[in-house]
């Protein structure tokens, strides 16, 4: 039986969140809705999460300071779509700043968050070919490359700095890891109803 993805929905509008739970769910995902950051984490201690749908202006901690903590823990390597309300670019540069793959401004249609969402595990499970990886510390080489897993970069074979956005730095240290025996393996996004519309 294949696995279904599991997205985690965080904004503290309740209504917000139930319907974009909702909408998922009816698409064929499984969806958990977390108001702020403490029910976040314990979603995160209590489930495989593969994408985060997170809204930037929440009380206490916002949207991109729990946005800098997950890319702070090397263990919470999972996508992240971020939502704001604001028109201007600050809160889209910073939310790619602190590692969000994407972004998008409410209101929004749902179909186009189902895209992205598409999109984004798309780009994060897609495998470069002929890569060969070994790994030595926090480095990981491949051909005249290196992987710095901490610093989230690559060297090239001058020794000069290439920097990754969050999905690309996924996708190389991804297929550093070797599969997990008897793990159930990842389902592709599944089709969109294509029925039904909705403003979010």
């Amino acid at each position: 039986m294949e696995r279904i993805d599991h997205i985690l929905v965080v904004d503290d509008d309740r209504d917000i969140r139930e319907l974009i739970v909702d909408y998922l769910e009816k698409s064929g995902y499984r969806a958990s809705g977390a108001a702020n950051g403490k029910a976040m984490w314990s979603v995160l201690k209590n489930h495989q999460i593969d994408l985060i749908v997170l809204d930037i202006m929440m009380p206490g901690e916002d949207g991109l300071t729990l946005c800098r903590q997950l890319r702070a823990n090397p263990q919470q390597d999972i996508p992240v779509l971020m939502l704001t309300a604001r028109t201007d670019d600050s809160d889209r540069i910073l939310g790619l700043e602190m590692g969000a793959d994407d972004y998008l401004i409410k209101p929004f249609v749902a179909r186009e968050l189902l895209a992205r969402i598409k999109a984004i595990l798309r780009r994060t499970r897609a495998l470069p070919p002929n890569l060969q990886i070994t790994e030595a510390g926090r480095l990981i080489a491949f051909g005249d490359w290196l992987l710095d897993t901490a610093a989230r970069h690559l060297l090239d074979d001058s020794g000069a700095i290439v920097a990754l956005s969050g999905a690309e730095y996924r996708l190389l240290r991804g297929v550093s890891r070797p599969p997990t025996a008897g793990a159930e393996p990842r389902s592709a996004a599944q089709s969109d109803p294509g029925t039904r519309r909705g403003t979010v």
